[in-house]
């Protein structure tokens, strides 16, 4: 298999397995609310592996979409920033697993998570800043999909400060919408890969 086919693989599948093995983990907890929860609350408590492991090969393949966009994406400054920043969210998101909220206490995890967060957002400005003025057949909807994507997963990060600050029943939700926008970039950022892949490869 090519390499950038394998690191489109990765991006593409990385939210996918995410997603359902956070739903094997709940669905093991009878105690668990979607709703009031942070996924993170999976990695403490019966089952908890499982989630812990979700984090490590979510963090894997990320740092492997990482690698895919250094490889196709232009040379610019702003470019490599965005995929070092990739590469940090996917460390943020190993250690998650590594440090869960019970691992002395929830300061180590909350700082890796926090540091996660804010990479992935700023990688996607990142991403468009670099690509604003390339080739807009290859990189125009791309580009501003990048720029949407940042905007919203930083209006929906606000949402969740707001929802655990005043309403805690639903600060489990407005996690779950915040981390779809950048989770969806990361799979979408490797359908990208792959359709340039195919382009350049025939």
């Amino acid at each position: 298999m090519d390499k950038q086919k394998f690191y489109a693989l990765c991006g593409i599948s990385a939210p996918i397995i995410f997603a359902l093995l956070v739903v094997v983990a709940s669905l093991a907890r009878q105690d668990y609310s979607q709703t009031s929860n942070f996924v993170s609350d999976l990695g403490v408590g019966p089952y908890s592996f499982i989630q812990n492991i979700n984090f490590f090969i979510f963090g894997i393949l990320s740092i492997g979409l990482a690698l895919g966009l250094r490889g196709a994406l232009p040379p610019a400054k702003s470019l490599k920033a965005g995929v070092i920043l990739v590469i940090i969210f996917g460390l943020g998101i190993i250690l998650a697993g590594i440090f869960p909220e019970s691992y002395l206490s929830q300061v180590p995890h909350n700082l890796v998570s926090a540091t996660a967060f804010i990479t992935i957002i700023a990688a996607q400005f990142l991403v468009w800043y670099g690509l604003r003025k390339e080739d807009e057949k290859i990189w125009g909807t791309y580009a501003k999909y990048c720029l949407i994507s940042g905007l919203l997963s930083f209006l929906f990060l606000i949402v969740l400060r707001v929802s655990i600050n005043y309403y805690p029943d639903y600060q489990g939700a407005a996690q779950r919408l915040f981390l779809a926008v950048p989770w969806i970039w990361i799979g979408l950022s490797g359908l990208k890969l792959l359709s340039l892949e195919k382009e350049f490869n025939g």
